[in-house]
């Protein structure tokens, strides 16, 4: 046995102080809860000066060591006793309420698991105190938390689970160890009438019993988050008929807003209706804790263990969970224990509400509001230029209510008729080549009704210089009566008529073959005797010849006739160049508004999807369905979405878009 029950550690964990006069010393266990102690000491005791306010303090029952916890406040008092001073403590699982989660905290989702989270919130710690140990569960739940002290985040993981869970520790060696495990469901103790039942009391209360559970997480109104698409439509869960016979539909409202996945409100939701599916019975059992002296584990009273209870006169034989024990002095009534057992662990341990408020889980909670938004637009547009209208979704958006398209068509609509203009312009239009084609030939006939006489005249004498350089050969073969059909073409005179000078002067001497001289005279004008077969041979020397024309008419007589022109298929090409400067001017604007022609038939597309629509003008259309949407269907965050117009013809269009979105109030700054 120790020499004290009660043993002071500072915040470093050195020993202080042995504090031998402590009585009153008692403690609370509750399930999955946070533990209390108390004890006193005379007012004179200088040991006081060692109670500070957070120091640690170990508390043993009898010879085994209960807990560690810490001092938390101390009340003077006066009694029959004399002036004592009373101690509050906490177990140390309360040193995780020291350091807290600051604004919005989010872990968990596929890929990760229990212990990941849970080593997430202990790695928040600014002293660490705590370290992880066993972790019997891996489920992959999402997490959300704002502004929440680290004991109110590790009590909130496991609370969606349908098992049951318990926390354990060891806190003789540091940094302390935490484990999360499934409790066993044997039976450790026995509490019998006669041997350690000292009194029972039981409590069976089916007011609290619910066989359909509606579960309601994150949001307001028709925006607040359901279960529904993960459960076939329907926003309940329905606990299994045996119990609908025998209770009826019982409809509850389960709404924790912190919830904003639908697994985890599932999952929540499931884990409450297996609590309250049954009525909840507890009982209250007044026992004498034998253990110091049968020294058997089956009479030790443990927090958190399967108890079997058994009162043959009050028809009592259950088998139920430890829920709290409660001892209020160990060292005056050592054996007197309170126990609380109960078939039902939630009704127990008090609604996961109370639960938070007893462990200090803050619910500060950032929702998020509904919001309508108006994007209104217009702009003259044709075929080939649509009205375009882009609007942005915030990554932030929870949910998309409504989507609503309004547009009308109007006549285009210009706003002047002219501009100004300056400078010197120079247009070249070439070289080019331009070519035409006749589509095929034809024939052209002209008629002249009668003669014609067409008479030239020339007032001057013309006089044309020629010259020959010929030879001219007159064949033996030819005879006198032939001669006039050779004509030489040279300049001299040549006779035809059988006598001739052949071109020689009068009164040239010519000396014969015989060597007599002759006098050559042009009256003298010769023949010569030809044979059948002879040949001259004449040389003309290279000479001039000039022809006088006197002025003289010609008149020339046409008559009656007719000119044909036929034409084959042919083209034509012409290259031209044609260069235009135009000197510095300017235009005076017109100022108005001038409209132009309507459209009477538009194509609309949302994100590439047409809509389908008749007429010119349309209101409220819904426009959800042609959105973009992502993997699950959900319409695409964070990015632009774009609405075209596209007119017949040239026109306008005027159209606004009303969206119904639910933002989150998280993300930015404070501007």
């Amino acid at each position: 046995m120790p020499k004290s029950y009660v043993t002071v550690y500072d915040l470093q964990m050195r020993k202080v102080a042995l504090l031998e006069n402590a009585f009153d010393i008692g403690y609370s266990q509750e399930y999955n809860a946070l533990w209390t102690a108390q004890f006193s000491l005379p007012v004179d005791d200088e040991k006081n000066a060692e109670c500070k306010p957070l120091y640690f303090v170990e508390i043993f029952d009898g010879g085994e060591r209960l807990e560690l916890f810490r001092i938390l406040p101390n009340t003077a008092q006066r009694g029959s006793d004399g002036e004592t001073v009373a101690y509050q403590c906490e177990h140390v699982l309360a040193t995780l309420l020291d350091d807290v989660l600051f604004q919005y905290h989010t872990i968990g989702n596929l890929g990760v698991h229990t212990r990941d989270v849970l080593q997430y919130i202990l790695d928040r710690q600014t002293v660490k105190r705590w370290k992880l140990g066993t972790v019997q569960f891996s489920r992959q739940f999402e997490y959300n938390w704002e502004n929440v002290n680290l004991l109110g985040a590790l009590f909130s993981v496991p609370q969606p689970f349908v098992e049951e869970y318990q926390w354990t520790w060891d806190t003789t060696t540091t940094p302390w160890t935490l484990n999360l495990v499934q409790p066993s469901t044997r039976e450790q103790a026995y509490i019998r009438y006669g041997v350690n039942l000292q009194g029972i009391s039981k409590v069976s209360d089916p007011s609290n019993v619910v066989t359909r559970l509606y579960g309601l997480g994150y949001g307001e109104g028709v925006n607040q988050l359901t279960f529904a698409d993960i459960n076939g439509g329907q926003p309940y869960i329905d606990a299994e008929p045996e119990y609908i016979a025998k209770y009826g539909i019982v409809s509850s409202i389960f709404v924790d807003r912190r919830y904003e996945y639908p697994e985890t409100l599932l999952a929540v939701c499931q884990a409450m209706l297996q609590e309250s599916k049954v009525p909840a019975v507890s009982y209250s059992v007044d026992a004498a804790e034998i253990y110091a002296l049968t020294n058997d584990p089956i009479d030790r009273f443990a927090c958190g263990a399967m108890v079997r209870v058994i009162d043959q006169e009050m028809g009592v034989d259950i088998v139920a969970r430890v829920m709290k024990v409660s001892k209020g002095d160990v060292l005056g009534q050592p054996g007197a224990v309170t126990l609380e057992i109960a078939n039902k662990v939630q009704d127990i341990a008090g609604s996961i509400a109370n639960l938070r408020d007893r462990m200090y889980i803050s619910q500060v909670s950032a929702q998020g509001s509904t919001n309508l938004d108006t994007r209104d637009f217009a702009d003259n547009c044709d075929p080939q230029h649509p009205a375009v209208l882009k609007f942005y979704v915030p990554e932030e958006t929870a949910r998309i209510n409504k989507v609503m398209l309004n547009f009308q068509t109007e006549p285009f609509r210009a706003y002047s008729k002219a501009i100004e203009g300056g400078g010197g312009v120079q247009t070249t239009s070439g070289p080019s080549s331009t070519q035409t084609t006749a589509a095929g030939g034809g024939t052209s006939t002209t008629t002249s009704d009668g003669g014609a006489s067409v008479q030239t005249t020339s007032t001057t004498d013309t006089q044309t210089p020629t010259t020959s350089t010929k030879q001219a050969v007159i064949e033996s073969s030819a005879t006198s009566d032939d001669w006039d059909q050779y004509v030489l073409d040279v300049p001299e005179a040549v006779s035809v008529e059988g006598k001739h000078n052949h071109g020689i002067p009068d009164g040239t001497n010519l000396v014969t073959t015989s060597g007599e001289t002759v006098t050559f005279s042009e009256s003298g004008n010769h023949s010569h005797a030809l044979t059948s077969d002879h040949r001259h041979n004449v040389t003309i020397p290279a000479h001039n010849h000039t022809v006088t024309i006197p002025g003289h008419n010609h008149k020339v007589d046409i008559p009656k006739h007719k000119h044909e022109l036929t034409l084959p298929n042919h083209t034509h090409d012409m290259d031209h160049t044609h260069s235009i400067t135009i000197p510095p001017h300017t235009h005076q604007i017109e100022y108005g508004i001038y409209e132009g022609p309507s459209p009477t038939v538009v194509t609309i597309t949302v994100d590439g999807n047409q809509v389908p629509v008749s007429g010119t003008s349309g209101n409220d259309i819904n426009i959800i369905p042609y959105l973009a949407k992502d993997g699950e269907g959900k319409i695409t965050r964070g990015n632009w979405h774009e609405i075209k117009i596209a007119p017949n013809s040239l026109g306008r269009i005027v159209a606004n878009v009303v969206t119904q979105l639910f933002v989150q109030s998280r993300g930015g700054g404070n501007y």
